[in-house]
Parts: structure tokens; C-alpha cells; sequence
């Protein structure tokens, strides 16, 4: 895996081991083992087949789940977005793996203190929100890949990432056009292929390959539907 930034670096690889951080305001403050961390572009955070025991909170940055499937193709299952949390298994390995899409910082919380931190009521009721919030963007994505089409999906994808950012109608797409098609089952020439077709019927006007401006949220929200 890449190399974590500076505040990681003199922490060990294996999560099981990191040391306590200073505790800071907010649920967090309920537990002694949160440990803030950086992680560059593209750096490893966790690996698939690894041993699990710690989730995450995501405080800046975007970071990608994917899974490599039989046939060497890469799969996309999730983008998390600051306040989100992951890393949750049904056992003890990891059977996913995540990567920072571009420079994050999170906060890793041993598994086992989330369970026993009785006293956080807040932070019991926004691990089962977090949880319940991941479990509806597990639904829509499997819809998604299910169900629509090429032009559906890309659409779908574009107003799920307006959603989350805040309602704006101007995208900052943190993740590469080679992600996005990984993510909802495409090429990548078709999601080029996609952005350009919705260009052309004036739904989307491109200032660049990342920046997407909405021209018209109603006509894209129909044709996703």
C-alpha cells in the first residue's frame, strides 16, 4: 500500500495496534482508542482479506469501497463522503477494499470500545444512523446497476453525489471519470460517451472533466427515475 502522510506515518500498518488519540469534543470524546488519520491520493486505508476490528469516520476527503471480482474487473460499491462512516464487517476480515481518492482525514475507532461505550448515548444512536444510511445507499446502488441504463445510471449517479454534497447544482467530482464507470457497472468510454450525450441535450454543461454543472435537475431526476 502507499505510504500514509506524517500524522500516520510512525503508526504501525496493523490497525489492532495504534495508539490512543487525544480525545476531542463531540461523540468521539466518549472513546479512548479514536485515532485521527491522513491518507493521500490513492493511498490504501484497508485492504480486502484483511483482519477487521476497526471502523472509520470520515472527516475530509473522499474515499472509495471496491471489491476485485473473479475475473480481474474491479468493482465500485460505495463513495463515502465526510460524515460518513465505514469499514463495518460481519466478521472479523475485511471483504472489500478502501482507498482515499484524494487526500483524507479520518478517525479509526476500535470496534469493540463502540460497543461498550455505554455512556455515549449520541454516539450509539449516530452509529445505528450511519449504519441505516449506508444500508439505503447499498439498496439504491444495487437498483441502480439493476435496473437502468447507461444514460439512467450516469443521471442517477450525478444527482446521488447532489444529494449528499448539499443540494449544489454545480458537482466538484472528486473521483475520476475511470472510478465512476467502475462504480456503476460501465466502460469507460461509455461514461464519456454518457456525459457527452447529456451535454448535447442540455442537461449538464462540463466547465471540465470534474466540474458538472446541472442545468436542469427536474429533466435529470425523470429520466432517473
Amino acid at each position: 500500500m502507499l505510504t500514509p502522510t506524517p500524522i500516520t506515518a510512525e503508526l504501525p500498518r496493523d490497525h489492532r495496534q495504534l495508539r490512543p488519540a487525544p480525545r476531542t469534543a463531540g461523540p468521539e470524546s466518549y472513546l479512548p482508542s479514536s485515532v485521527p488519520m491522513n491518507f493521500g491520493r490513492n493511498a490504501e486505508i484497508f485492504a480486502e482479506g484483511e483482519t477487521a476490528g476497526y471502523v472509520y469516520k470520515l472527516v475530509s476527503g473522499v474515499v472509495r469501497v471496491s471489491k476485485l471480482l473473479p475475473d480481474g474487473r474491479r468493482q465500485i460499491s460505495a463513495f463515502h463522503l465526510p460524515g460518513d462512516m465505514f469499514g463495518f464487517e460481519v466478521d472479523d476480515v475485511h471483504h472489500t477494499s478502501a482507498e482515499a481518492v484524494v487526500p483524507v482525514k479520518l478517525v479509526a475507532f476500535k470496534w469493540q470500545s463502540l460497543l461498550s461505550a455505554g455512556a455515549s448515548t449520541g454516539l450509539v444512536h449516530e452509529l445505528l444512523n450511519r449504519t441505516m444510511i449506508g444500508l439505503r445507499h447499498t439498496q439504491d446502488h444495487l437498483l441502480l446497476l439493476g435496473r437502468k441504463n447507461a444514460l439512467e445510471r450516469l443521471a442517477a449517479f450525478l444527482l446521488e453525489m447532489t444529494r449528499r454534497s448539499g443540494d449544489r447544482q454545480v458537482l466538484d467530482l472528486a473521483m475520476p471519470r475511470h472510478d465512476i464507470a467502475d462504480y456503476l457497472g460501465l466502460t469507460l468510454e461509455t461514461v464519456s460517451r454518457m456525459f457527452a450525450e447529456l451535454k448535447e441535450i442540455g442537461l449538464v454543461r462540463l466547465e471540465s472533466a470534474r466540474r458538472v454543472h446541472l442545468l436542469d435537475p427536474a429533466r435529470l431526476k425523470a429520466m432517473a427515475a
